[in-house]
């Protein structure tokens, strides 16, 4: 199973990748999983054209990638909604239904910056 873990640097995707690989390494059997993982983790260093490759063969998304604190407000949009907007679309390209898990934030309830986008 090849799982896409987005933001896989930040502090919930790094520990998941982590958790993942010691379940693929057999080093963690509790969790009852499959050791034939192979993680593909997308981060913003990321070569361009890395997460459309990987959406086109992905069987799991976990999209934990976003932006909380930006430098400017713009960069919510780019940072969330436009990166969720793209990886969609990649997926939808390669004709990849795979399940994607989204993650958020109690911020998506409210009227400010970061819950627009």
């Amino acid at each position: 199973m090849k799982i896409l873990i987005t933001g896989a640097h930040g502090f919930v995707g790094r520990n998941l990748t982590e958790t993942l690989k010691a379940v693929r390494d057999g080093k963690d059997r509790t969790r009852g999983l499959p050791t034939e993982l192979e993680l593909l983790t997308y981060t913003r260093q990321s070569p361009e054209g890395t997460l459309e490759a990987y959406c086109a063969e992905a069987d799991f998304v976990f999209h934990l990638a976003g932006v909380n604190r930006p430098e400017t407000e713009a960069e919510f949009l780019t940072g969330n909604r436009d990166l969720t907007d793209r990886l969609l679309s990649a997926l939808e390209k390669a004709g990849n239904p795979c399940p994607v898990l989204l993650t958020s934030s109690i911020q998506a309830l409210r009227d400010n910056p970061y819950g627009r986008s």
